[in-house]
Parts: C-alpha cells; sequence; structure tokens
C-alpha cells in the first residue's frame, strides 16, 4: 500500500496502542484525529471534536458490546469481515450474533490506534478533511 501525501507522513509516524490496554485516563480529552492501524497500515480515520474529544469518541469504538450502531468503524468492520450490510451492522436494537460481534472485537483487538491532538473542534475536521483528500483509508470508504 503506498501512502502518499503531507498529512500522512505526520500521521502514521504517531504513538500507536494496543486498544485493549488503553484505559479511559489514557486517552486524551482535547480535539483530534485517530487513525487505526491493521499490520501497520491504516484502515481507518476519523475526527472526535466533542465535549469529551478523542477519549469520548474513541469510547464507541473500543465498546465490545452488541450495539455497532454508535461505531462507523465496528460497522465498518462487520461489512468487511462478515460480508454484511450496513444497515444490518448498524441496527438498534442489535440483530449481531454473538459470534459476530466477537469476530468484529477480536479484529479490532489485532489493531493499533493513535491519534493526533488538536487544539479546536475545527482543526481536528480540517486534519481529517485534509489526511482523506490525500488518501482514504478502506474501512472509510464501506
Amino acid at each position: 500500500m503506498s501512502i502518499h501525501g503531507r498529512h500522512w507522513s505526520q500521521a502514521v509516524a504517531v504513538a500507536k496502542y494496543r486498544p485493549r490496554s488503553l484505559q479511559p485516563r489514557d486517552i486524551p480529552t482535547s480535539p483530534g484525529v485517530y487513525i487505526w492501524f491493521r499490520d501497520g497500515e491504516p484502515v481507518y480515520v476519523g475526527e472526535a471534536k466533542g465535549v469529551q474529544g478523542l477519549r469520548g469518541r474513541l469510547r464507541a469504538h473500543l465498546a465490545i458490546g452488541t450495539d455497532l450502531s454508535r461505531s462507523t468503524l465496528r460497522a465498518s468492520v462487520a461489512v468487511a469481515q462478515l460480508g454484511v450490510t450496513r444497515a444490518y451492522a448498524r441496527q438498534r436494537p442489535s440483530v449481531m450474533t454473538d459470534a459476530e460481534i466477537t469476530l468484529v472485537n477480536e479484529w479490532l483487538t489485532a489493531c493499533e490506534l493513535g491519534w493526533r491532538e488538536c487544539a479546536t473542534g475545527p482543526a481536528a475536521h480540517d486534519l481529517e478533511v485534509k489526511l482523506r483528500s490525500e488518501w482514504t483509508p478502506p474501512l472509510n470508504i464501506l
């Protein structure tokens, strides 16, 4: 995979963490952009700009429950790995089986997660737009 661009060059250099090793206190509450990596390659990028910033947004992605409706990333993993539709994956209440949820959770556990803090929510949004204009990770396309 060939990723080019000034913004991606900086983004792939972020510190990376195993999702299950992170505690909420390890994740900043500032706005920012987060990137999920699989086998060293970015697979998903998103922005966090709410009151709880990165911590609040990543909480939904780090969840292990059956509700995928609050996490585009988790739903995209279900679409890519299970071949289900986005509507099926994001349905509330969840219709996902325990085996399907386990596969999504295990796939994400094998990933790494990194982030770049930004001064403001609009700055986080701008950075995500710049990253996606240079190159769009595969799970952002689904």
